[in-house]
């Protein structure tokens, strides 16, 4: 039975929209393939899973790959397995090969790594399974991600597509918009709520 992904921080707000608009590309450089949001501090699965890798990487700083089960498109109600890919951690929790659900603690939000302006924590969602660390965000291969795109597709998709919000106990969780960044799409924080 497929499942829905829960948010990875249980108090969120988002800074930096999926692919969203030119703001992002004119202050950094480049298109923002993933979502970006503060919060937690604790960072968790979003789901049922498998860590693909974990550790230190030289770009991203401490980074979590997770392969989750069967995962429901709140937007069109496809499902699928995916990549969740997770940056600039303060610190990881989970090894290689363990399995994960919602409750396992996978990080704490931090600012680690190269290119972070602040505490956050950067979440890609992929659907190649198959090369969990290859991610488009990076322009050349790290000691742990390596630069994407395999071939010449782009296989990451909008993480709140793929997002719900549980709000009951025992997560409670929240999430809102950064409002008035040209980052941010507000749309993205109408998660539907579980």
């Amino acid at each position: 039975m497929a499942q829905k992904l829960i948010q990875p921080i249980n108090n969120a707000r988002l800074t930096a929209s999926y692919k969203w608009g030119s703001a992002y590309k004119r202050d950094f450089g480049g298109v923002h393939y993933g979502q970006d949001m503060t919060g937690g501090p604790i960072v968790y699965a979003q789901g049922n899973g498998v860590v693909a890798f974990a550790g230190w990487d030289d770009v991203c700083g401490y980074v979590v790959g997770i392969v989750y089960d069967d995962c429901v498109n709140h937007f069109d109600g496809g499902h699928r397995p995916l990549v969740g890919r997770y940056y600039h951690m303060a610190d990881v929790r989970v090894k290689k090969g363990q399995r994960v659900t919602k409750d396992t603690r996978i990080g704490t939000v931090g600012n680690t790594g190269k290119y972070t302006t602040g505490a956050h924590l950067h979440v890609e969602m992929d659907t190649d399974t198959k090369y969990p660390n290859y991610t488009p965000t990076l322009a050349g291969n790290s000691n742990l991600l390596k630069k994407g795109l395999r071939g010449a597709k782009d296989t990451t998709v909008d993480p709140m597509r793929w997002t719900h919000t549980k709000a009951s106990a025992p997560d409670n969780q929240t999430i809102v918009a950064g409002y008035g960044s040209d980052w941010v799409d507000p749309r993205d924080a109408k998660l539907p709520k579980i």
